[in-house]
């Protein structure tokens, strides 16, 4: 006996002395991975997706998306603080950061500006044409309202905080106004404002989480030492996790966030579970002494660790599904996760027991001093009372239970069908959120603010002269304006001369005249990064907008715009015009990963119930009672999302993660729930006998991981990340259907007449194992 207790204390001393040496390196490499925190949602689709190479090419022929749009009350194209605000912009300086305006700024483009630039010679345009022209884009639906457009630079990307908050310093000082007045849009003031709600995630709601988890994992095993020890681990397993981030060069963002407080109470769950089962053998043997109180740790732990290790496997399974994902940050929290938490299930395994030896529940030990009965604590048994009566009631009404659980499913599942996703504005930040309301000021005065952008190639043998190719792309132009949802349109055209109306010599003459400026002027064409050249191939830009804030389907969007234009494309092709078009911007990304997040949920969860299934067809030894045990698994998944098809609640990049975390950390109450049931089956008891000691021994533990689970992850329910807010949300309810799977539908099953003729009996995983199966709660 006292040969055992040294190999776990040396244990115990070793992983604790080898954690403290390394905790360094983890405490270093998580607060870079924090400080590093950087969210891009357009690089969320894979660089092999056309939509990605046409997104890329974009930037290399012109320009990027990266751009802020900037206006205050009071804004108008005659106001000169625009004209005084461009100049600041484009002018020499040095920013508190170090960095020169050239450096982060390409440039910048006011209403005020390009209207006095095109009622200026050469054009000479009347003004009320200049506004036309401009209208949607750079001066307000009113034609009077304007504003001004920065486009970063890749560094100036790099450094979007600070740009932004230059861009402001600037700003104030020309316009001499407070700085809440100003509203900023645009992809870097998302990211921004993503990459600070993740750090207020880490801050606040990872320490809440924290502590959240440690009550709840003190409520139910009454340890403080002991739960200290767990927590030892799972801070390891958050710091893990987050320098793992660091150290793979992966950079940190609100996707990732939750990963650190996801291994976290897993490893609170798992040490639960662990306990449990040494408290079994505790109560079972009666222990009053620290020596009886050692050999229930060796007991205990011997029969604990192999089941507790399979739920980390199955667990790690359903996280690792994640990695069949295209969108890189899933892909990222499916590795980081699943390898964290085996790491830090094994750095508990290491730990628990000597802590076990070295700090005995001194509660226990005096209890069974005073009670020589084989009764336990109340705070022990009561929730296996409650599962006693909870027996006799699935007893009596197990048909009924397992038909409306199936029928449950049934109408779930049609709502599958109505499912949807999206990744727009609205669906990362709360109604009320400052993002949200300076998409409102701008798109009430300046229209629809989400590019989308058309780019027509002119094939390198095309004999049309450039006056010819301008008119063609205006032509085209006026046709995507025209189409219902699209305004704001610009091209090469708005900044070119009128069509020559003209008709005879004097047309003739008017062309060719015009035609020659232009060909001259062809390098200022150039430069107004609407027109670009590569290889002898001419690249026309088009721009257009689409609403920001309004419920609109992008990929009907972008189907119309393709449809529309096909007919106009090929008018040309029959006149021997050869071009072609290709279609990019941050909308038709947005559609991109959409499409991708529907996709990546049904792999996904394939992936794991595949994966998970031939782990539980092994354990139970048969191909029919292994999916039919995984029916239970699937109920939360199929009502949970079926209802937020019927609901029309859209999927988001934080809900799409869910079913595969679910169905991992779900089936592992399946499994010990399951085991138990074995056990009392081969004991010759009936599948009644057997489901009430099961659900008597298992319960608690199951209420008690599905609680720390459950509402540790809660907290960041009240993140201003809306998906960072949706799965916290997801995960309780899924964990609490995986709870009613297991506590109603799966017993009521099991008591059906078609599932007692199933392999439960005599084969089965325990029993090749040789070891007894898991007690999860008090004899």
């Amino acid at each position: 006996m006292t040969s055992k207790q040294p190999r776990y204390v040396r244990r115990y001393v070793v992983t604790v002395i080898l954690l403290v040496l390394v905790s360094p390196f983890l405490i270093y490499g998580a607060h870079q991975s924090v400080e590093s925190m950087c969210i891009a949602p357009e690089k969320w689709a894979p660089p092999v997706m056309q939509s990605r190479q046409n997104y890329d090419k974009f930037k290399d022929h012109f320009e990027s998306n990266d751009l802020l749009l900037i206006s205050w009350p009071g804004c108008t194209v005659d106001d000169p603080r625009l004209i005084e605000f461009e100049a600041a912009i484009n002018g020499p300086r040095t920013t508190e950061f170090g960095e020169t305006h050239e450096s982060i700024f390409d440039r910048i483009v006011s209403g005020a500006g390009v209207v006095n630039s095109l009622t200026a010679p050469p054009l000479k345009l009347p003004r009320d044409e200049a506004l036309e022209r401009l209208e949607g884009s750079l001066v307000g639906q009113d034609l009077n309202d304007s504003c001004a457009v920065i486009i970063l630079t890749d560094r100036g990307n790099e450094l979007r905080k600070q740009s932004i908050e230059h861009a402001l310093t600037v700003a104030e000082e020309v316009c001499q106004l407070p700085r809440e007045d100003f509203r900023v849009t645009g992809p870097p003031v998302d990211g921004v404002a993503i990459d600070r709600a993740s750090i207020h995630s880490v801050n606040l709601f990872g320490a809440l989480s924290t502590i959240v988890a440690i009550g709840l994992c003190w409520i139910c095993i009454r340890s403080w030492m002991l739960t200290g020890t767990i927590l030892l681990a799972g801070l390891c397993g958050q710091g893990l996790v987050l320098s793992m981030v660091y150290y793979s060069g992966t950079p940190l963002d609100a996707v990732l966030i939750i990963t650190p407080s996801l291994v976290f109470v897993l490893t609170i769950s798992a040490g639960v579970h662990l306990v449990n089962y040494y408290y079994d053998e505790l109560f079972a043997s009666g222990a009053k002494t620290k020596t009886e109180a050692d050999a229930a740790v060796r007991t205990g732990f011997s029969k604990g660790w192999q089941p507790c290790l399979l739920a980390a496997v199955t667990t790690a399974i359903g996280l690792g599904s994640l990695m069949v994902s295209q969108i890189s940050p899933i892909a990222m929290f499916g590795l980081i996760a699943s390898i964290g938490l085996l790491v830090t299930l094994g750095i508990l395994l290491l730990i628990l027991p000597g802590a076990m030896q070295l700090w005995p529940p001194k509660q226990i030990l005096k209890f069974n001093q005073h009670d020589n009965t084989s009764a336990t604590p109340r705070y022990f048994t009561r929730i296996s009372n409650w599962m006693e009566k909870l027996a006799i009631v699935l007893e009596r009404h197990s048909a009924t239970v397992f038909l409306s659980s199936l029928a449950l499913m049934v109408v779930s599942a049609y709502g599958l069908l109505s499912i949807r996703s999206s990744v727009d504005v609205p669906s990362l930040f709360p109604a009320g959120s400052q993002v949200l309301d300076h998409y409102e000021f701008n798109e009430n005065r300046m229209g629809p603010l989400i590019p989308v952008e058309v780019v027509i190639e002119f094939d390198p043998d095309c004999k049309k002269t450039f006056l010819q190719r301008l008119r063609i792309i205006d032509d085209i132009e006026k046709t995507i304006k025209n189409i219902d949802g699209y305004t704001g349109t610009m091209s090469a055209a708005t900044f070119g001369p009128n069509p020559v109306e003209h008709k005879g010599f004097e047309s003739i003459f008017r062309k060719v005249v015009t035609n020659k400026k232009l060909k001259e002027n062809r390098q200022a064409v150039l430069d107004s990064v609407y027109l670009s050249e590569n290889d002898g191939i001419e690249s026309w830009r088009i721009s257009a907008r689409v609403p920001a804030l309004q419920k609109i389907d992008y990929g009907a969007a972008l189907a119309k715009l393709k449809t529309t234009l096909k007919p106009e494309l090929e008018k040309y092709k029959a006149d021997g015009v050869s071009l072609t078009a290709y279609y990019t911007g941050i909308m038709p990304l947005i559609h991109t990963v959409q499409q991708l997040i529907l996709q990546d949920l049904t792999w996904s969860f394939l992936t794991a119930f595949l994966l998970v299934a031939v782990v539980i067809v092994i354990i139970q030894r048969s191909l029919w009672t292994g999916l039919l045990s995984m029916l239970p698994n699937v109920f939360p998944i199929v009502v949970v999302f079926g209802l937020m098809g019927w609901m029309d609640i859209p999927l988001d990049i934080g809900a799409v993660m869910t079913a595969s975390v679910a169905l991992g950390i779900a089936i592992d109450d399946t499994l010990h729930f399951l085991a138990w049931f074995r056990r009392e089956k081969s004991l010759n008891r009936t599948s009644e006998e057997a489901i009430h000691s099961a659900l008597r021994h298992c319960g608690r533990a199951m209420i008690h991981t599905t609680f720390i689970c459950g509402l540790g992850l809660l907290v960041f329910g009240f993140s201003d990340f809306i998906p960072t807010q949706r799965f916290a949300w997801m995960m309780l309810a899924l964990l609490t259907m995986a709870l009613i799977g297991d506590l109603l539908f799966l017993p009521a099953m099991l008591m059906q007449p078609f599932a007692k003729h199933l392999q439960f009996a005599k084969s089965g995983f325990w029993g090749k194992l040789n070891v007894s199966p898991p007690s999860l709660s008090t004899k």
